[in-house]
């Protein structure tokens, strides 16, 4: 009778551990397929994402100071024109009016690239161009995360890329996505550095042979420079816009909207403070906006259907105010991380608490089985 029951609780106790192991094997390959699935969706980044913010503030600026323009031009008989068509030549080239006019080369390369045997770029020559580069993918599968905003999957054939209209399309797109959340105040040449210092952060160089001998790179979703910006994805290549080597000291140096626009922002904050103080600016005999005062009119600023961004206010009326204001937008310009930075934060620090219950699960649980196999070897 003892030897038959020893045997019913040895059948016992095994059926007991087999149907736990296999709960244990069930849970671990459950955790497993938790994980790597949860991997798998972290490894879809957004290409060009922290680079397209970045250029997007550029486009930003440009707005604003048309914005502050048209507004100089409603309140006073100020020539604007010439400051106008140098924020058109920032944005599309010396001389080209839009969009549309822009010329394309007929390989992508020839427009955004190329640093492998002979070199081409026709980068840092245009605002828009570069944006576009940096956000149509061509002839490939797009980036599973998006390209430059969530859900852009835009891409062309190889041999579309010199069509205008097309491109044109492009920049309208990207322009409206770049209108987001943008500031209402005159820019100023301190939010200037803070943007440039955001962009020549994503400037990548070269790793490869004489890093000084070849262009820069902004954009690819590589953490190196590359050889060609045709579009492909491979270690070489990608979705870019190269930049021409000036300084050593300055990765920037040889951008020639940024040289552009940044003189432009200086002319306009002075006129935008003696704006402020006068209320009106005299036109002068050469066609620039003068910074001759003259008794402020009793007016307020036209907020009508004609301003170029409903609900935007217009220049504060009080000095005081104005610095306040502008000291406000700066420090925020400063201290803001851009949303792709903490997005980028969040999934290291969530993949890393899921690696670590993760093993933290296995180790509880192989000490349950040791623990569990000492007590019934002591019985």
């Amino acid at each position: 009778l003892i030897f038959f029951v020893a045997i019913l609780k040895g059948k016992s106790v095994i059926r007991g551990v087999r149907a736990q192991m296999w709960n244990k094997v069930a849970t671990l390959i459950v955790s497993v397929f938790l994980v790597a699935s949860h991997v798998s969706r972290s490894d879809q980044v957004l290409v060009n994402g922290k680079e397209f913010k970045t250029l997007c503030e550029f486009v930003g600026l440009t707005e604003r100071i048309n914005e502050l323009l048209d507004k100089v031009k409603e309140k006073s008989e100020a020539n604007v024109a010439p400051l106008q068509k140098r924020v058109k030549d920032i944005l599309f080239g010396t001389d080209i009016g839009n969009a549309n006019e822009m010329s394309w080369q007929p390989y992508r390369q020839l427009d955004c690239g190329q640093d492998s045997g002979t070199t081409h770029t026709q980068g840092g020559k245009a605002l828009a161009r570069d944006i576009v580069c940096l956000c149509e993918g061509e002839g490939q599968q797009a980036p599973p995360g998006g390209l430059c905003y969530t859900g852009n999957a835009n891409k062309i054939s190889r041999s579309g890329w010199n069509n205008a209209e097309t491109r044109g399309s492009t920049w309208n797109v990207l322009k409206n996505k770049c209108a987001g959340g943008r500031e209402e105040t005159a820019p100023t040449k301190s939010e200037f550095q803070t943007r440039k210092k955001q962009l020549k952060v994503h400037i990548k160089e070269r790793k490869d042979g004489k890093a000084t001998e070849h262009l820069y790179t902004y954009g690819g979703g590589k953490g190196k420079g590359l050889h060609t910006c045709n579009g492909a994805k491979s270690e070489n290549d990608g979705i870019c816009v190269m930049y021409p080597r000036g300084s050593n000291e300055d990765n920037a140096s040889g951008i020639e909207w940024l040289k552009k626009l940044e003189d432009l922002v200086g002319e306009v904050e002075e006129m935008n403070k003696d704006e402020s103080a006068s209320g009106s600016t005299k036109p002068s005999t050469d066609g620039e906006p003068s910074m001759e005062k003259k008794p402020k009119p009793n007016t307020k600023p036209s907020t009508g259907e004609n301003s170029p961004a409903k609900g935007s206010g217009g220049p504060q009326n009080d000095g005081k105010q104005n610095t306040q204001a502008t000291t406000s937008t700066e420090t925020g310009a400063a201290t803001a991380r851009p949303p792709e930075e903490q997005k980028s934060s969040d999934k290291i620090i969530s993949q890393f608490l899921w690696i670590f219950f993760f093993l933290l699960f296995v180790l509880i649980d192989s000490q349950s089985t040791i623990t569990f196999f000492k007590e019934n070897s002591c019985r």
